[in-house]
């Protein structure tokens, strides 16, 4: 384990991303990383590069320190409740030149595409009547068991191409929260007037 790594956590059968430039803050690794990959993305507040292994493309996001164990810990939940969100696959604890850092680790989702794409794409535009149908979809599956996403954004979602429609995959979980035994009618509500205004 290199001294910029305070601890890490990353499950069975995945890389263990040691070799990755973790004394930089994720915005410095342009240059200082062989293994950056360019994917198309989505906008995003935090710091997210793309890291390649083989083949396998994992989303890497920077976030404030403890964020990205929560964050982990809801995408483990929900992986469980067999919801479409990304994986999760690790977490690791840096203390970086600019200080410490959290960062979530998930497993990039083949063959997505960022809302903008479909507006960007000729060849997409099909796609975009479903779009907010496929939005839809996923909150209420959310809802249905259990968790509050707290910022659904179209920046927030990936799609992927199902049938002629489209399937949408939560993102990001860093406002989500689980209510396993009652969901507050309260936090639903707010759910969606997110939503709208998204």
């Amino acid at each position: 384990m290199t001294t910029a790594i305070k601890s890490i956590s990353v499950k069975a059968g995945f890389p263990d991303f040691l070799d990755l430039p973790w004394q930089l803050p994720l915005n410095q690794w342009q240059g200082n990383c062989a293994r950056l990959e360019n994917v198309p993305r989505g906008l995003s507040r935090h710091p997210v590069v793309f890291v390649n292994y083989d083949g396998a493309v994992f989303a890497l996001k920077e976030v404030a320190p403890g964020a990205a164990e929560k964050e982990y810990d809801l995408l483990v939940k929900m992986e469980e409740l067999h919801l479409p969100a990304v994986q999760p696959v690790g977490h690791v604890k840096t203390n970086t030149e600019q200080g410490e850092k959290s960062v979530l680790v998930t497993r990039y989702l083949d063959r997505s595409l960022p809302y903008r794409s479909l507006f960007m794409r000729e060849r997409l535009v099909r796609y975009r009547d479903s779009l907010l149908d496929a939005m839809a979809g996923l909150l209420v599956q959310l809802h249905l068991t259990g968790i509050y996403w707290g910022d659904c954004s179209l920046s927030n979602t990936l799609f992927r191409r199902d049938a002629g429609a489209l399937q949408a995959y939560l993102v990001d979980a860093e406002t989500a929260a689980y209510f396993p035994d009652y969901y507050p009618p309260a936090e639903r509500l707010q759910d969606l007037v997110i939503m709208e205004e998204n």
